[in-house]
């Protein structure tokens, strides 16, 4: 699966499901049947807000089977 795929499936989960971000995402973490796209979230891109914790949403997205999940961040 391109990384260009991977973003694509990504973003389509976080849409569907209401999850806001900023584009561009990255790819980040491979692993062999997995791959993890990361996008920064919007309040990042506002000065006026200080902080942001966690600054960014992740996602596995399944090489095999093309689906999505949310990673949680703690």
């Amino acid at each position: 699966m391109t990384d260009a795929k991977c973003l694509a499936i990504a973003e389509q989960y976080l849409s569907s499901r209401a999850i806001g971000y900023l584009r561009p995402g990255q790819v980040g973490c491979r692993e062999q049947t997995r791959i993890e796209v990361v996008f920064s979230v919007p309040d990042t891109a506002d000065p006026a807000v200080a902080v942001v914790d966690p600054p960014d949403v992740r996602v596995w997205v399944n090489v095999i089977d093309g689906s999505a999940v949310l990673i949680d961040q703690m």
